[in-house]
């Protein structure tokens, strides 16, 4: 295995950012143990914070940041927790609502769930505060496409152009709706303004298709790899059969999905990214050993790939599904390092908790805690600590706050009840 490289978020805890692979095992386990006793160290906000709160359903914090915000966000929608990504994206609003790039990823997001007429109404604010966004023009003209308003549509892709006319973006978008609308000669004169601003080797079209896909404009994205197997069937890189990957996995189609990315492993079967996208088509298949396979390869190589944080959650998660309590400890303690959040303290916390580590379980639930106080399952863990320990007043109102702030989890649920029935407390209502 091999550790990345990222900007310190813990000022002394340099020595913990690792670029050069380990030597053993014992090497790596030996470096784990010292990063969590640094991070534990880190957490200077007492245990008994959680327990001061009073007898009214938890609020969200106020203490994140705008780059807090973004990152749990993406995290939520990792997860496909959607509602919890929404208010992450309402928080930031709430935090500076003439923030033109929070409106423009609010429309994003909007696409991703299938929201469009929401999208729209983010794109317009977008645009009401920066007339000349040039992404914002390009996806309010998506947004017209999807509700057939193509007038509106053409207007919008036309201001993008004429807004930068070096963009590649703006004329590949254009010329794509062109295409749309069989307008033949107009597609191809905005093709040929694209491949002039265009300053790579790489197709316009695949790149237009990479970007695209980032922004869930998956309509684009569909046109634009359509385009480049015209223009180069014979030749289909790897990165085509990646990002068509991606694309059939954002439609849900994971057996297309897959049959693509298997193609890219065979074009080069040493690219991490391949492994890696082979590993998250598994995951959403629930194929949880292929996937963890699919992982651990794509984090074996010199090279490691892109959002290594994604795969480590998803992996740390198998692991916990798999009861590989210890690998599941240490591989959310590394996404603690690079990028913590509730989430990645919550793994950690559900691993020692499993590995009967309550001590250290309870100090890093309440780190999930104050990142982020109303989330259920760290309560419920709470609780489950709390009647571990003898501490009947702090598990029942611990159990109390994870039903106020909406725990469904059935395992969970029938877990917490037994031990509450064990110890003979824990459940205020007994």
């Amino acid at each position: 295995a091999v550790v990345s490289t990222q900007s310190g978020h813990y000022g002394r805890g340099e020595k913990f950012f690792k670029t050069s692979a380990f030597q053993s095992e014992e090497e790596l386990h030996s470096f784990l143990s010292e990063l969590y006793v640094f991070l534990v160290e880190e957490m200077n906000r007492g245990v008994s914070k959680v327990f001061t709160l009073q007898d009214t359903t938890p609020q969200p914090p106020s203490v994140l940041s705008e780059e807090n915000l973004v990152h749990f966000a993406r995290e939520a929608e990792l997860n496909q927790n959607y509602e919890l990504a929404a208010r992450y994206y309402q928080e930031r609003l709430a935090m500076n609502n003439a923030n033109e790039e929070a409106w423009f990823a609010y429309g994003c997001f909007s696409l991703l769930i299938r929201n469009v007429s929401k999208a729209g109404e983010c794109f317009k604010e977008c645009l009401a505060i920066n007339q000349q966004h040039i992404n914002g023009l390009i996806l309010y003209g998506v947004v017209c496409m999807l509700e057939e308003r193509f007038d509106v549509a053409e207007t919008f892709f036309e201001d993008a152009t004429c807004v930068n006319p070096q963009s590649y973006q703006a004329w590949t978008a254009l010329g794509l709706f062109y295409d749309s609308m069989d307008n033949d000669i107009g597609a191809e004169m905005a093709f040929i303004e694209a491949n002039k601003c265009f300053d790579s080797k790489t197709s316009v079209f695949l790149t237009c298709a990479e970007e695209f896909l980032k922004l869930h404009v998956y309509n684009l994205v569909e046109m634009a790899l359509s385009h480049e197997l015209l223009t180069t069937p014979k030749t289909l890189s790897q990165k085509y059969y990646m990002l068509l990957a991606q694309l059939n996995m954002a439609k849900g189609d994971l057996c297309t999905a897959e049959i693509n990315v298997r193609q890219a492993t065979t074009i080069d079967h040493t690219n991490p990214e391949a492994w890696a996208l082979l590993g998250h088509v598994t995951y959403l298949g629930s194929n949880i050993k292929s996937a963890r396979d699919n992982y651990e390869r794509a984090m074996s190589y010199q090279t490691l790939p892109n959002n290594c944080h994604a795969i480590r959650l998803r992996l740390a998660s198998i692991y916990v599904q798999l009861q590989e309590f210890q690998l599941a400890k240490e591989t959310f303690l590394l996404a603690c390092r690079d990028t913590p959040s509730c989430l990645t303290w919550l793994g950690v916390g559900i691993s020692c908790y499993r590995l009967e580590e309550l001590n250290e379980a309870e100090q890093a639930l309440s780190e999930a805690n104050i990142l982020n106080n109303i989330d259920p399952e760290v309560w419920g863990y709470l609780s489950l600590v709390c009647l571990k320990t003898n501490r009947k007043l702090e598990a029942e109102q611990s159990y109390k706050y994870a039903l106020r702030v909406g725990l469904q989890d059935p395992d969970l649920l029938t877990e917490i009840k037994s031990v509450q029935q064990t110890v003979g407390f824990g459940d205020a209502s007994f």
